[in-house]
């Protein structure tokens, strides 16, 4: 596995741990990098770019699901893959607004 990537679960776990600590706080953590047999299925590659890329297009279908419905997430989900990064963050962007609208 790429050290950016274990860097960055153990900061995300420390910044969990921490959170935590706080009265009335929880945070999850991301299973330890030391658990092979989970991140080899999450992130075959071991890249911290592809496990980002994963959270980026999971980001979008959970968006889209509170946003428009589950129905419509999962018609567009195979089209995610085929976003760049860019298109992906702002078909979030557009989600999240969306969102706000219902909300207001």
């Amino acid at each position: 596995m790429e050290q950016k990537l274990i860097d960055y679960i153990d900061a995300q776990r420390a910044e969990a741990e921490e959170f935590s600590k706080q009265p009335g706080c929880f945070m999850g953590k991301l299973p330890s990098a030391a658990d092979t047999e989970y991140w080899t299925e999450r992130v075959p590659s071991g890249k911290l770019a592809d496990f980002e890329r994963q959270e980026l297009e999971e980001s979008a279908y959970y968006m889209a699901a509170d946003a428009m419905s589950k129905s419509y997430a999962r018609r567009i989900s195979d089209k995610l893959s085929d976003m760049t990064n860019g298109e992906l963050h702002h078909f979030c962007d557009q989600m999240a607004l969306l969102m706000e609208a219902d909300a207001a």
